[in-house]
């Protein structure tokens, strides 16, 4: 399932980002409805959950942003002190239709799988995203692993010239 949220900066992206986040690693859709994944016998959900979910965002500091709202979140959904108020715990009550306690016994279990599996949680800016994925494919496409992404366009440009006039230089017709 692919979602994407487009909106202008102020308008609550990284509101709604880490309740989808929230949502995709505590429950499922079934029949139209989420429900929460079930827990084994020895309070487990399903492990490394969050390793099957990718949220991809433009900026470095959006990328932490939501890293610390997702863990932050995780945790006062999971808090039974009450003292960590998370804006979700209504809303994630109705929409899995389950009560408090159960929620946070959900959200305790999600957080320490989260952070015992970090490696797993993957929140990362578009640009990086692609990189992991043309250096995990490189040979496929033809290309070196030890490449790198410029995201200056002047100075890919100006390298591509200077390039070009060497060879001219050189005596070499450019490719």
């Amino acid at each position: 399932m692919l979602k994407i949220h487009k909106a202008s900066a102020g308008s609550g992206k990284t509101y709604s980002l880490t309740r989808e986040y929230l949502k995709l690693l505590l429950g499922y859709k079934k029949g139209g409805r989420y429900r929460l994944r079930p827990l084994s016998a020895y309070g487990y959900q399903k492990p490394k959950a969050h390793g099957e979910i990718l949220a991809v965002t433009f900026t470095n500091k959006a990328t932490e942003e939501m890293t610390t709202r997702i863990i932050n979140e995780l945790a006062a959904l999971a808090d039974a002190s009450g003292l960590c108020k998370s804006p979700y715990l209504e809303e994630f009550m109705n929409e899995f239709d389950t009560d408090a306690v159960t929620l946070r016994k959900h959200a305790g279990r999600a957080l320490a799988d989260v952070l015992y599996n970090f490696s797993w949680f993957s929140v990362s800016t578009i640009d990086s995203f692609f990189q992991l994925v043309l250096r995990e494919f490189a040979r496929e496409v033809d290309r070196q692993g030890d490449f790198e992404v410029e995201l200056d366009d002047r100075a890919v440009v100006s390298n591509g010239v200077s390039m070009m006039l060497d060879d001219l230089n050189y005596g070499n017709p450019p490719n």
